[in-house]
C-alpha cells in the first residue's frame, strides 16, 4: 500500500476508534448519533477503498478491546 494512503487510513482508524468510543460513552441518543454516523462514513469509505487493511486494524482493534476488559 502506498505510503501516504497508508498514513491516511491509520489517521482515519484512530479517528473512527475516537468517535465509537465516544458513541458508546454518549449519555443519550442525541449525543450519541453525530459520533456514530461519522465513524460509519469512515468504516464505508475504506471498507470500499482498502477493505483488507481496514478489517486487519478493526480485529486487532478488537482483539485489544476484549483483551482489556
Amino acid at each position: 500500500m502506498h505510503t501516504k494512503v497508508e498514513e491516511a487510513l491509520h489517521q482515519d482508524f484512530d479517528r473512527w476508534t475516537e468517535l465509537v468510543d465516544r458513541a458508546a460513552h454518549a449519555e443519550n441518543e442525541v449525543d450519541r448519533e453525530k459520533p456514530a454516523l461519522a465513524a460509519t462514513e469512515l468504516e464505508m469509505k475504506w471498507t470500499r477503498t482498502a477493505a483488507e487493511d481496514w478489517r486487519t486494524l478493526h480485529d486487532h482493534w478488537c482483539e485489544e478491546m476484549r483483551t482489556s476488559v
